[in-house]
């Protein structure tokens, strides 16, 4: 009983962590167009103009964080804010500081382009379909490719739509070990679907990188975080790879009290056959690594084109260097979902000068919802398959037939 009143305890945490974060991610925005003063603080343009004087205010959540109930406002001086850029007009010297709000920014977004991004995150859902179907046929797990498509939009359903308790990962495993008794290798199949997807981020990442910094494209000095926190992805990810195929490295001193207290360790023991399938035959995963290359490809470049239809100024090579890196670290289960700390991560990665920070904003928002909606044809399959039980009997249903299955030596 304790251990449930905790878990809720922790989710409610978890929760109120999402809307703060949310929070000051929109307290970073303006809804109207702004300037940038010299001090970092931001400001929102207002129709009020008395000869040469532009009036600004601070939005309401900013006086709201700063304890004040009534905004500040100010008259426009172009020596105190920051100049767009360049490319601002120069026959217009207020115009030359002002900035696109999150209005301004989706009233002039491109809709075509918009239109091709919504329709690459469909198409990359079909492709992690068809990798999780290849995975499981390389163990012998002969399920239909349609079911498994039903099963990828209903994981969808629940990772992006109903963030909680009940992961997409555990309903799909539920769902599939209903159509085998080989559940510990449908637990491990998810949990190499999984696997290579994070290889495949950290590859792109750090490829991309290579190639910016190689020829001189970006400074070290710009790249400094993504260099640092790429080689810190890296560095994990191989910890996570080497005792999946060198078993030997379990038994390590030190190492062996780590990975017995590690519950993931609990089934890659229990299915020690698909392991050595995948470590014997490599080209299985080189495949794997292939297919998700197309889907990830089609889900970056799918929030890449949202940046472009938002004429954000951001270089498209840079998309898929933090994008990457915005995903992996917004697995770190700190939130639901990642709700609130995957914005927050947009927002630093992508803020720059040369992009508006309402703009990044409205990135995030979009790159948030239309996973959202494609999440949606989900719920015909939630109410029209078995009926869900608790996450805590689906994983006592998955632990019990894993253990009876390596009982039986299977």
């Amino acid at each position: 009983m304790k251990k449930i009143s905790a878990k809720h305890v922790l989710f409610v945490v978890k929760i109120a962590l999402a809307a703060v974060l949310l929070l000051w991610v929109l307290s970073k925005a303006h809804w109207g167009d702004y300037v940038l003063a010299k001090d970092g603080s931001t400001w929102t343009c207002l129709p009020r103009a008395e000869g040469a004087k532009q009036y600004v205010s601070e939005s309401y959540l900013q006086a709201l964080l700063r304890g004040r109930l009534e905004r500040k406002t100010r008259s426009f001086a172009p020596d105190q804010y920051v100049p767009v850029g360049p490319q601002a007009p120069q026959e217009d010297a207020f115009a030359q500081y002002v900035r696109p709000g999150l209005a301004g920014s989706l009233k002039a977004m491109n809709l075509t382009l918009f239109s091709l991004a919504a329709a690459c995150f469909p198409l990359s859902l079909l492709v992690v379909g068809y990798r999780f179907w290849y995975i499981l046929r390389v163990q012998n797990i002969q399920i239909g490719l349609w079911e498994i498509t039903r099963l990828t939009f209903l994981g969808q359903f629940f990772n992006m739509v109903v963030p909680g308790t009940v992961g997409g990962d555990l309903v799909k495993a539920w769902y599939v070990s209903r159509h085998t008794h080989k559940t510990a290798a449908v637990i491990m199949a998810i949990f190499v679907d999984r696997l290579v997807g994070l290889l495949e981020l950290v590859l792109m990442a750090g490829v991309m990188l290579a190639i910016v910094l190689s020829f001189g494209i970006e400074s070290f000095e710009h790249m400094r975080m993504s260099l640092v926190t790429t080689l810190a992805v890296a560095a994990v990810t191989a910890g996570l790879m080497l005792p999946f195929f060198f078993p030997s490295l379990r038994r390590l001193p030190g190492l062996q009290w780590i990975f017995r207290r590690l519950s993931v360790m609990h089934h890659i023991k229990a299915a020690g056959r698909s392991i050595r399938i995948f470590r014997r035959r490599p080209r299985y995963v080189f495949w794997a690594l292939v297919i998700t290359l197309v889907g990830q490809s089609l889900f970056l470049g799918g929030i890449a084109m949202i940046g472009l239809a938002l004429g954000l100024r951001v270089p498209v090579y840079l998309y898929f260097v933090y994008l990457p890196l915005i995903y992996i670290l917004g697995a770190i289960p700190i939130t639901p979902g990642g709700v609130g700390w995957v914005e927050n991560l947009y927002v630093e990665f992508f803020n720059s000068g040369a992009a508006a920070l309402s703009a990044i904003v409205a990135l995030a928002m979009l790159a948030r919802l239309l996973p959202v909606l494609w999440g949606l044809p989900g719920l015909v399959v939630a109410i029209t398959g078995p009926k869900l039980p608790k996450a805590d009997q689906m994983q006592a249903q998955l632990d019990q037939a894993e253990a009876e299955e390596q009982e039986m030596g299977d």
